[in-house]
């Protein structure tokens, strides 16, 4: 006989058949946990195969699964759903048809294809390169190099950064951050080692010319690696961008910047219409070879400020505690002010909304202090706190902090750590993210 504590509610277990093409969606609470488990029958998760007999658990995010085949999946949650079943085999075709696309592009050339994902806001662009990636995994041992352009959302990282990383193992689907990275300790399925550059500001007009020099950095790097390892280099880039009406669509510098930076020899636009995709083609038809338009799924969920923001606290939890699956014991480390050195980058708004006369690629020194630091994400650099400013350009950042508490009267603060260490003799740069534990 099961015992039931007075505190707690049994979940009875619902069933939902699934007949081939057909996709299973449901939206799930941050508050809530949805559990799954696949009866029998192929299923997957943006085009990562879910295992039989064993249970997933998601929280504070969309779940889309997919039949490959007939399948019967089993699910409980605490939480009122209501999951809808929808055809999607259109979509899927799409993608089919692209990832063949990419794989004879692989065959023809030691280079692999230079992918760039653009369109407008919920349109598909990060599920497009989540597929695709889990796509190239099963063709071959290839390792494709996801690259996330978007700072409003972490991948491998915290939001306020843009990352680089090699995929060579499943994504964990769970995750709502793609999967848990090397920083962040022990983790369920393979360590992730991106390259991670720190924009640091939520919004891109905010500072066009650090975002231009932060994608440059980044840049630099994927061609060393793409130069020294040949596996990536034949797997190939995908590369996800923010929604198109951040980026300045009547000189398109930023896109133009990404193609030259990047190489990219190919665009696939997520988009309803031709319309975005025949604009490109004019713009950019002599640097770029390939252009393909895929309509966006119908189950995409529509993001909006709400969901952002919950999906980016979501996203910072995650990196220092882990997950459900994996707990993480993060360690807090105490300082005094005079031991750490932070800056932080210049936002446009600041100064009245104008640029004259300002280097925006400057970052300027934080006077360490409760208002300025209390509950602050702060990116820590491979440089010393004590080297000169213009350095701060080309840092690396080798992990994150969260400052949880700041005593002016003390001059000490503690800050949160992903792995034990003392407080690193690094500079930090200070992110525009607070997280309230």
């Amino acid at each position: 006989m099961d015992i039931v504590e007075f505190n707690e509610t049994p979940e009875a277990a619902q069933s939902s058949a699934l007949l081939q093409g057909q996709e299973w969606n449901v939206h799930v609470p941050s508050g809530a946990k949805l559990t799954v488990t696949v009866k029998y029958g192929i299923v997957e998760i943006l085009g990562t195969e879910l295992a039989n007999d064993i249970p997933y658990t998601f929280q504070g995010i969309s779940v889309n699964i997919y039949a490959i085949e007939r399948s019967l999946i089993e699910w409980k949650c605490l939480e009122e759903l209501e999951p809808v079943l929808s055809e999607n085999k259109s979509y899927h075709t799409y993608v089919y048809n692209l990832s063949f696309a990419l794989e004879r592009l692989k065959l023809l050339s030691f280079n692999g294809p230079r992918l760039l994902i653009l369109g407008q806001r919920s349109t598909g662009k990060s599920s497009l390169a989540h597929i695709l990636c889990s796509y190239a995994l099963k063709i071959k041992q290839y390792q494709p190099l996801l690259v996330n352009l978007n700072p409003q959302e972490g991948v491998f990282s915290l939001p306020g950064s843009i990352t680089a990383t090699p995929i060579s193992e499943i994504l964990d689907v769970e995750s709502s951050i793609w999967g848990q990275s090397i920083t962040t300790g022990a983790t369920k399925l393979h360590d992730k080692q991106p390259l991670v550059k720190n924009f640091g500001l939520e919004n891109i007009e905010d500072n066009r010319p650090l975002y231009l020099s932060t994608i440059s950095q980044l840049a630099s790097g994927v061609q060393q690696r793409l130069k020294n390892d040949p596996v990536v280099r034949r797997s190939g880039l995908i590369i996800d961008t923010p929604d198109i009406s951040r980026f300045d669509t009547d000189t398109w510098s930023e896109v133009r910047h990404i193609i030259e930076q990047f190489e990219i020899n190919a665009i696939v636009v997520c988009a309803d219409t031709d319309e975005l995709a025949i604009k490109l083609s004019e713009n950019f038809k002599t640097k770029v070879g390939h252009f393909v338009r895929i309509p966006p799924p119908g189950s995409i969920t529509k993001i909006d400020g709400i969901m952002r923001r919950a999906l980016q606290r979501i996203q910072i939890r995650e990196y220092f505690y882990g997950t459900t699956e994996t707990v993480l014991s993060p360690y807090t480390m105490g300082a005094g002010f005079e031991e750490i050195t932070i800056f932080k980058p210049r936002n446009l708004s600041e100064y009245g909304g104008t640029q004259q006369e300002i280097d925006l690629t400057v970052f300027d020194k934080v006077e360490v202090n409760a208002s300025n630091l209390q509950h602050s994400i702060v990116a820590i650099t491979n440089i010393s706190r004590k080297d000169t400013q213009d350095k701060l350009n080309t840092a690396s950042i080798i992990g994150y902090g969260l400052i949880t508490e700041v005593n002016d009267s003390k001059r000490k603060l503690r800050v949160l750590l992903p792995v034990p260490s003392r407080i690193p003799d690094r500079a930090m740069i200070l992110t525009e993210y607070r997280y309230l534990e």
